[in-house]
């Protein structure tokens, strides 16, 4: 009887710590980036809080990542296909407890008429060039020219965001680029 009491306070003992241990974990979260070409080597952009940028979404539904990334598209107006996986790399505002996965998918225009997410204020066709000259994120530029630089290989890194003076988002590199495959 006294083993039988000792067992059950040594086993409550262990769940109530590893629960307040649980506590102390920071819920992490992904976030996709979909860079769609179309058949004349056009990048589509879409214009979020008055910047140029790939479209993205957080990734926080009980989707698959197919389903999620052709939703991302159809929100746009359009249908894409062969999607893969491009980049991933991690990065964490200065001072946040948490990270952010990101993930870049590439895909092909399949078809569709633009239109202008609900979250954006315009979406356009560019020209890759273009695409680097209007969009003001330096990683998503340099991630573009790491997967037309390595076409059907998986690059990674990882940064840490902060704010300038001047309110201007800068990053610290922690890993640099790299293949991942």
């Amino acid at each position: 009887m006294l083993s039988t009491i000792k067992l059950s306070l040594t086993l409550f003992s262990l769940l109530f710590t590893h629960a307040l241990l649980a506590q102390d974990k920071t819920d992490n979260y992904s976030f996709m980036k979909l860079y769609v070409v179309n058949e004349s080597d056009e990048v589509l952009l879409v214009k979020w809080e008055g910047e140029w940028e790939l479209a993205g979404s957080r990734y926080n539904d009980p989707l698959s990542v197919t389903a999620f990334l052709d939703r991302m598209a159809a929100d746009m107006g359009v249908t894409i296909q062969n999607h893969k996986l491009c980049g991933v790399y991690t990065q964490r505002w200065q001072g946040a407890p948490y990270l952010t996965l990101m993930q870049y998918y590439q895909a092909t225009y399949a078809g569709g008429e633009l239109k202008v997410p609900d979250d954006c204020t315009d979406i356009r066709w560019f020209s890759y060039e273009k695409a680097l000259e209007v969009i003001p994120y330096e990683n998503m530029k340099r991630m573009m020219r790491e997967i037309r630089e390595h076409p059907g290989r998986i690059i990674g890194a990882a940064f840490e965001r902060y704010q300038d003076e001047n309110n201007q988002t800068q990053y610290v590199t922690l890993e640099d680029w790299y293949l991942l495959n």
